[in-house]
């Protein structure tokens, strides 16, 4: 088993180097093409990466220029990436359905030079914005513009430059320091325009040593698959902890095929967000439901056990004859070899995490933020508790402020906010403690609960406050309902907007009112979660929302809402639930 990385691993281009001298692979990363597996060696990677950091710097790229990365995720991510922090330039990744105000912000504020262009996802992006961007390299973009610089020709460039000045390379990677900035992270901008994070080498490298000593990896027998895009900084830090170990990682090129991509890779370690999970289990709960009478009976006994029972009291005998029946199938759904699946990005609900672990799949929760490195607490393997985010992570120091908010210390919090001192300092203390803006608390055993957040509090016009995302999680329980959004910020009682399926709203369009059935649903729905809410917090009216719920529109990358985005488009429905003659 591999645990931290040696200390004299200073900084990230560095995890490479690494690996290429313990671990190295003929089959290190694999992305999906046209429909086919393609491989990269890890020293196919590392001379890549050498070609393409000289390359910019043929270019005129040079330290601390600011160099955008857009386009799905794939070894060349990566390989660009660490191409430019290898040279000393600050990376800045993109999610390339970012809204286009939202992308103007960050490409102007960051005051970026250069973008680094992957496929037709990441084209179609950059596109949008040429005339801010000064230098586009592009990778698997055919019929470019002349002025855009092929990925190939700009490797070539860096060949003639090494040829040249074969110890550029080198000085240059020397003169990078642990303090040095490696990265600017957006936030995903739920409320207002996003924020640049300032995250140094330093930071990024700490969070791969506690990774790797809270889930040690084996290059001879770990595989991972990577379905979170490596714009979040989350799955880019796993990503860097897998490369330093030397595991091999297959990337997926459409989120939605994670299940099949899952059976055929047949990972022991991946990361997933919330939703995917809830996904899984919809899916399940289907297929028991369209099977015949009597496994069908037996499939609802057995899912009802597995998500109401703690996964560390003993089974009773029936879920243990149920494993070969029912459960069994699900773990040879995720690939039938899963070590770790790590779930974060937002919160996972106790009955979904209680399933995973019932039925055998080793599900570790967490707790994070950009500005923190992003992690600040998780369940491993030798410390876990359900409907907790865990312990605190390797060198992560909580104490609690106001209002029960989390505060954290530690190696991994950022340097601050890009060109934002204000908001820098009202945001990390005199004493190094990040305020988080959440609230939480730790339990006896000394696990972190996260009870609401500050800053999405809603307060109504009677005064109370009611902690929307609790709520939203009973009413998202429903395999009819996508998203929902409780309403109730300087209003005279909750309400909730209920974001439908994609399918179910199609149907709802074509038919232009909900039928009974969907109706009698939701009701139920509301009824249920209303039931163990103290009076202020219960939703009084509904409606539905006649489009499914976007990302870059109504959705963060990470599929949390934008709440903001979701009053401001649907504020005439929202209206409507409090008109006159609407009042409860």
């Amino acid at each position: 088993m591999i645990g931290p990385v040696p200390s004299d691993l200073c900084i990230l281009p560095d995890l490479l180097r690494h690996t290429a001298e313990c671990w190295p692979r003929s089959r290190h990363l694999s992305w999906r093409e046209a429909g086919y597996w393609r491989t990269m060696s890890t020293e196919e990677i590392q001379r890549e990466v050498r070609r393409m950091a000289m390359g910019l710097y043929a270019l005129k790229v040079r330290p601390g220029a600011m160099i955008g990365i857009v386009g799905a995720s794939s070894p060349h991510w990566l390989i660009a990436d660490l191409a430019a922090l290898s040279i000393g330039a600050v990376t800045v990744p993109m999610f390339s359905n970012l809204a286009d105000d939202h992308a103007k912000h960050e490409i102007t504020h960051s005051r970026m030079t250069a973008m680094m262009v992957l496929g037709a996802e990441g084209w179609a992006f950059a596109a949008r914005h040429r005339a801010h961007i000064p230098l586009i390299v592009a990778h698997g973009v055919v019929d470019h513009p002349r002025d855009v610089h092929a990925w190939s020709e700009v490797a070539a460039q860096g060949d003639q430059l090494s040829e040249q000045d074969a110890g550029l390379y080198a000085r240059l990677r020397a003169d990078v320091k642990p303090e040095s900035l490696a990265t600017i992270i957006f936030t995903s901008g739920s409320t207002g325009m996003p924020k640049g994070v300032e995250l140094t080498h330093a930071n990024l490298l700490s969070q791969v040593t506690g990774a790797l000593a809270c889930y040690p990896l084996d290059a001879a027998s770990d595989r991972a698959l990577s379905c979170l895009p490596l714009a979040h900084v989350f799955e880019r830090m796993v990503s860097y902890t897998y490369l330093s170990a030397g595991v091999p990682v297959w990337f997926a090129d459409d989120v939605r095929q994670a299940g099949s991509l899952m059976r055929e890779v047949r990972p022991t370690v991946m990361t997933m967000v919330p939703r995917l999970v809830e996904k899984i289990y919809d899916r399940v709960a289907q297929g028991i439901d369209a099977a015949w009478v009597g496994r069908r009976a037996l499939g609802r006994w057995a899912l009802q056990q597995a998500t109401d029972r703690d996964p560390d009291a003993p089974k009773p005998v029936g879920m243990r004859l149920s494993d070969g029946l029912v459960y069994q199938k699900v773990r040879a759904a995720l690939g039938g070899k899963m070590r770790y699946l790590i779930v974060g990005g937002a919160a996972l609900e106790p009955r979904f995490e209680r399933f995973l672990r019932n039925i055998g799949v080793p599900v570790y929760t967490g707790y994070g933020l950009t500005e923190a490195g992003p992690v600040v607490s998780v369940n491993a393997p030798t410390a876990r508790q359900t409907a907790t985010v865990g312990k605190p992570f390797p060198g992560v120091e909580l104490r609690f402020g106001a209002n029960a908010e989390i505060l954290v210390r530690g190696p991994g919090v950022m340097r601050g906010y890009h060109r934002d001192a204000t908001v820098t300092a009202e945001t990390i203390d005199i004493d190094g403690w990040l305020h988080t803006g959440d609230c939480g608390r730790l339990n006896p055993d000394g696990y972190l609960i996260i009870t609401g957040r500050i800053k999405e509090l809603c307060k109504t016009a009677n005064g109370k406050y009611v902690s929307p995302i609790p709520i939203e999680q009973l009413l998202s329980r429903s395999q009819m309902v996508d998203q929902a959004c409780v309403i109730a910020d300087g209003r005279p009682y909750a309400s909730a907007l209920f974001f439908l399926t994609e399918e179910l709203a199609k149907a709802h369009v074509r038919n232009g009112k909900p039928d009974a059935e969907l109706t009698s649903e939701l009701q139920r729905v509301v009824e249920e979660a209303n039931a163990g809410l103290d009076h202020w917090q219960q939703v009084r009216r509904w409606a539905i929302v006649p489009a499914p719920a976007v990302i870059g529109r109504e959705l963060t990358p990470t599929l949390k809402l934008r709440r903001l985005a979701v009053a401001q488009q649907y504020r005439e429905i929202i209206d409507t639930l409090y008109r006159e003659g609407n009042s409860p």
